[in-house]
């Protein structure tokens, strides 16, 4: 009876806790109690409403309203501003975390429309955007500045009538982060990569912990944010950046999700707990990172991300649904609810030294809008899969016939390629022209690792990592290998943990090396897949322990449709 009343009186508490209905102080106290005492939904398993408490992320408008400031600032001197382009008032850094961008204000006696030019020192490095519409009041937005150096940026104006008349203006900017390291160009053929109209696209080298950064076609740093970024570095739909980075810069942990820009200015963040029972004592709480490798927009515009659950047992195995404009967690997915117990259970293939097991390390996503699917990678499990977004069933798996209870072999694809190799430790699963595929047949690109966590051919793991595209045919099940670069490469590029592979446009493939030469190197590779023909290559070295490129995505400096304002960020 003492053991039923117990259980009932936890029951109100979380009732009301979870609901919101005491003081912030008891609610606080409360949600404390419920971190050590977590709430299970059987053996192993936390039950969804405790998931959400464990997270609880919560909307911050610090940033925001900085960025507001200085906007208001930067209007008034706009405002204040005498007509003519010699009057012109030119500032670097105008949102103070993103040093190689700029802002040129100034009048016109008449209406004329803006073409910007940041000179490369090559045509090919030379970036240009021409702003649209007319107006006589310009706050033009400079993106792709050289460090350490006077920038030369010329803007053409253009009345209705075609007259023109162009102005140089000069911004100087200081060292870039000693961070970043040294990039080693090897190769680079800038007419044969995709750079996208006007030079506009940089690969940029995603941060493991550290600083992320964009490259030209001759490998010089072109953008970088001083903000410590964490793994997600994304561009959603309306062209602004998703970034996982830090709370305050001194913090350990990386529990703040921003929606930001390239300029630095700040839409949006949520800031997440982190606060955790240990694995040795559950009274005792820890903070942890919550968000971890990766995270997607979905066609909602909400925010799919991948967690851990705030448990003391398990990490990396969960992801949620964010609501984009609220910061409340909509959906839960626990992949302990997906995949077999004895993933879980009965894993024993890395260690961790809280004691926590790191049974599926889900490092990447990636949705079909077309048929609601959701593929999710996970490294320690040497597997792909795919499930039904909204009802989380399993559609297929993708990987070796090991360690897989037989009522989940039905779900596995079968090679129809000889000597087939499956993926193993993979990262960075990704579609290739979905919108162009059959619904059924699928283009599935990822970074193949090559090492054997679970499942596998251990004959070959370590020998080498590759960029992967295969053929699935959801219907009948089976898979084929259709393109792979980086096993002529061999050990020399093989990379442990990390890396990516992505299409990037002209028929290329942008690799990410990450963790070569045990994570002392990160190499770039952009490869034709038709002639397998180098265009660019970058070696990355000197740079700081855990700093190593997660990932290298070729991205655009001005994504469509989106065009500098001072006008102040919606909160």
């Amino acid at each position: 009876m003492k053991h039923i009343w117990q259980k009932i009186i936890i029951g109100l508490l979380f009732f009301f806790l979870v609901i919101g209905g005491i003081a912030y102080h008891e609610r606080h106290n409360i949600r404390r109690f419920f971190l050590v005492n977590q709430v299970h939904r059987s053996a192993h398993i936390l039950t969804t409403a405790q998931i959400k408490l464990n997270l609880k992320p919560a909307l911050s408008t610090k940033n925001t309203t900085t960025t507001n400031q200085l906007s208001a600032t930067y209007r008034r001197k706009l405002a204040n501003l005498s007509v003519g382009i010699t009057h012109a008032k030119v500032i670097v850094n105008p949102y103070k975390t993103s040093p190689l961008t700029g802002l040129i204000l100034v009048k016109t006696s008449q209406a004329t429309q803006v073409t910007m030019r940041v000179l490369g020192d090559s045509p090919q490095t030379t970036i240009t955007k021409k702003i649209p519409g007319y107006t006589k009041q310009h706050q033009v937005g400079i993106l792709g500045l050289y460090a350490n150096r006077t920038n030369h940026v010329q803007l053409t104006f253009t009345t209705k009538s075609g007259t023109k008349i162009t102005k140089t203006y000069f911004l100087r900017t200081g060292k870039a982060s000693a961070r970043i390291g040294t990039n080693t160009v090897k190769t680079s053929h800038p007419t044969q990569m995709a750079l996208g109209t006007g030079n506009t696209k940089l690969t940029f080298a995603v941060s493991s912990q550290g600083i992320t950064y964009g490259l030209d076609a001759q490998g010089k740093v072109r953008w970088y944010s001083t903000n410590y970024i964490s793994h997600v570095f994304k561009q959603l739909a309306n062209g602004h950046l998703l970034i996982l980075t830090k709370i305050n810069p001194n913090d350990h942990h990386y529990n703040a999700l921003q929606e930001t820009d390239y300029y630095g200015r700040v839409y949006r963040q949520y800031n997440f707990n982190g606060l955790f029972p240990s694995k040795t004592n559950h009274k005792k709480l820890v903070t942890n990172t919550v968000i971890h490798h990766d995270a997607i927009e979905l066609p909602d515009h909400n925010l799919l991300l991948t967690v851990s659950d705030g448990g003391a047992d398990y990490v990396e195995d969960t992801m949620i649904e964010l609501d984009r404009q609220t910061g409340k967690i909509k959906k839960v997915i626990d992949l302990k609810r997906i995949l077999p117990k004895s993933a879980y259970t009965k894993y024993h293939g890395t260690t961790r030294s809280d004691g926590k097991l790191d049974w599926f390390h889900q490092n990447s996503m990636y949705y079909d809008k077309r048929t609601g699917t959701l593929i999710v990678s996970g490294r320690n499990q040497d597997m792909i899969f795919a499930i039904n977004c909204k009802t989380t069933k399993l559609k297929w798996i993708l990987a070796a016939n090991q360690k897989l209870p037989t009522r989940y072999q039905k779900y596995l694809l079968k090679p129809t390629t000889k000597h087939y190799k499956f993926n193993a430790g993979q990262h960075a699963v990704m579609l290739l022209q979905p919108d162009k595929a059959k619904k059924n047949q699928l283009q599935l690109q990822y970074y193949d690792n090559n090492v054997v966590v679970t499942r596998g051919n251990q004959s070959v793991s370590k020998k080498y990592s590759a960029g992967t595209i295969v053929s699935i045919n959801q219907l009948k099940k089976t898979v084929t290998k259709t393109w792979s670069y980086g096993k002529s490469r061999g050990t020399y590029d093989f990379t442990n943990i990390v890396g990516s592979s992505y299409a990037v446009g002209k028929g290329n493939t942008l690799i990410n090396f990450g963790y070569a030469d045990s994570g002392k190197r990160s190499e770039f590779v952009e490869v034709n897949r038709k002639t397998k023909y180098v265009v660019f290559d970058v070696n990355r070295t000197n740079f700081p322990s855990w700093d190593w490129t997660y990932r290298a995505q070729r991205m655009s400096l001005f994504p469509k449709h989106t065009h500098f304002s001072l006008k102040n960020i919606n909160q």
